[in-house]
């Protein structure tokens, strides 16, 4: 029996934790997608056009009990549920079990529009594509290359694998198993799509469509409303990893490129900085011993990344008015620059 008809066209992973509010819609989303005759037909090869794979990571609500329920009433819904451990060890299980010719993401709070999955399967039928990305950006009619979207995708802000579909074997094949990193909490997409991207290289195999098919629900819960997390370090931490990828590229990034990236993580380390400011000026003196260590630390990762990063020439100009008015206060004094960021926030 030919190996294809054993497989879905499509695995789609879908990891959720606490999701009992949007888990049910997200599916339903992807279960009643309209598929057009010609993808169709080109399933017939294959066990079926898709399977979902829904990773319950340790939920303590009611999103197993939903799961539970999506998977008995549909036969292309499969659940595993796990001990809590994160959304990349729940993405990287879905990769595990996961038997589709094409894998596609969707987060458990958003929503797919009508045709998201034959738009996207159209144009890899059309160009075999190992990558299919929509809205990405870039817009070209042309097959690119992995450096040509790590330079103007990845460095332009789009840093998430949702709204792509990777050919299975980009994956798994090649000397080298992509997976998303499980000791980081910020910026895991961005470094599984730039390993991706560099397993790519200077083959020409992305493809670039429009749609607007997937519906992202931006919800950051406050995020700069609450107290500050050691996990927030990862914010650095992840364009350090990536400042090592991208060192091993040979050659190099463009030189504009490497400006656009010194920039991005000038502008990173700050954000930390602003987030801890914000946070230690709306403490009282309790635990007030942890978190004066924890801004030795905040401070010395921001400023070593912000050093290593104007070391790139052209780097300060790149950064708006804002951040060099930011950049210089913070490099004069650390302290100044969160006691007055932390009054301003209070303005």
């Amino acid at each position: 029996m030919d190996k294809a008809m054993t497989r879905p066209m499509v695995s789609i992973i879908i990891p959720a934790y606490q999701a009992q509010d949007s888990i049910e819609d997200c599916v339903n989303s992807v279960c009643s997608q309209v598929i057009s005759y010609e993808i169709s037909n080109a399933a017939k090869d294959y066990s079926g056009i898709m399977e979902i794979i829904i990773i319950d990571d340790g939920s303590t609500d009611k999103t197993a009990s939903i799961c539970d329920r999506l998977s008995e009433t549909s036969d292309i819904v499969k659940v595993l549920h796990v001990k809590n451990g994160g959304v990349s060890k729940a993405r990287n299980l879905g990769l595990e079990i996961s038997g589709g010719r094409y894998i596609a993401f969707v987060d458990a709070d958003d929503l797919l529009g009508d045709t998201y999955l034959s738009d996207l399967l159209k144009n890899v039928l059309r160009t075999d594509a190992d990558l299919v990305i929509m809205d990405g950006k870039i817009v070209t009619n042309d097959i690119i290359t992995g450096r040509r979207y790590i330079e103007d995708g990845i460095l332009s802000e789009d840093t998430h694998v949702w709204g792509k579909l990777f050919k299975r074997e980009l994956i798994f094949e090649g000397g080298k198993v992509v997976r998303f990193p499980e000791n980081i909490t910020i910026g895991e997409d961005m470094l599984f799509l730039l390993e991706v991207l560099k397993k790519i290289d200077d083959k020409a195999c992305i493809s670039l469509i429009t749609g607007g098919g997937y519906k992202y629900n931006f919800n950051d819960s406050g995020a700069m409303l609450k107290a500050f997390k050691p996990s927030y370090l990862d914010q650095i931490t992840c364009w350090e990893i990536a400042d090592k990828e991208l060192s091993e590229l040979e050659p190099g990034i463009s030189e504009n490129a490497s400006i656009k990236f010194a920039a991005i993580r000038v502008m990173a380390a700050l954000l930390v900085v602003s987030k801890f400011a914000k946070t230690l000026d709306m403490r009282d003196n309790k635990g007030m011993t942890v978190t004066l260590a924890m801004k030795e630390e905040v401070v010395a990762r921001a400023k070593a990344m912000i050093n290593k990063a104007r070391a790139v020439r052209g780097c300060y100009g790149r950064l708006s008015t804002g951040y060099k008015i930011k950049i210089t206060l913070f490099s004069v004094s650390p302290d100044l620059y969160m006691k007055l960021y932390g009054q301003w926030k209070k303005i």
